[in-house]
């Protein structure tokens, strides 16, 4: 999400704008900045319209957010996957799903497999590559931390949103009585 904000920002900066026609908008997506080809700047902004960080006025186009808040490094490009993770982010991933399913699974406990699900439905990233971040930092901590407290923090390295099982993990890793 935090690179779409950053797309989105990117034409509204370089034209010193608080509004752009939406040809105009595609066009510094595409051309200017060169970072999609014309078909995929308009998918994005088709995407950042449904996700609210765009509206629409009269052709125009305007930030749904404080472009002045979004920093936007001097090298920033987005990744080759970017509009895959939109459209799958977008689409929810079935995420709502699986959050019920993990915080109405209070009989087995929320173990690392179903976190790792859950991260890979909202983030779009497969287990196997989720697993391996969680393993290599698992790694750099020396094992200290839990693996699920870990598998969050990873999740929230890939911009999971966490909250809906967040407690529940903690309960369990702490050991405390289910108060959830």
């Amino acid at each position: 999400m935090e690179d779409l904000k950053r797309a989105v920002s990117a034409p509204f900066k370089k034209n010193l704008a608080p509004f752009l026609p939406v040809k105009d908008f595609e066009f510094s997506l595409a051309f200017d900045l060169k970072w999609f080809s014309p078909k995929t700047a308009s998918k994005v902004k088709e995407l950042a319209l449904d996700m609210g960080l765009l509206s629409l006025k009269d052709g125009k186009l305007s930030p749904g957010f404080d472009v002045d808040t979004v920093r936007l490094p001097h090298s920033f490009k987005p990744a080759e996957d970017f509009l895959q993770r939109l459209e799958c982010l977008a689409s929810s991933c079935n995420s709502e799903k699986l959050s019920s399913e993990c915080s109405s699974n209070t009989s087995e406990g929320l173990d690392f497999e179903h976190i790792l699900e859950f991260v890979s439905a909202n983030t779009c990233l497969n287990k196997q590559t989720l697993a391996s971040e969680v393993n290599s930092m698992q790694d750099r901590l020396s094992y200290m931390v839990d693996i699920r407290v870990v598998a969050l923090i990873v999740a929230r390295k890939f911009g999971c949103d966490i909250e809906s099982i967040f407690e529940k993990v903690a309960v369990e890793v702490l050991g405390l009585p289910d108060c959830v």
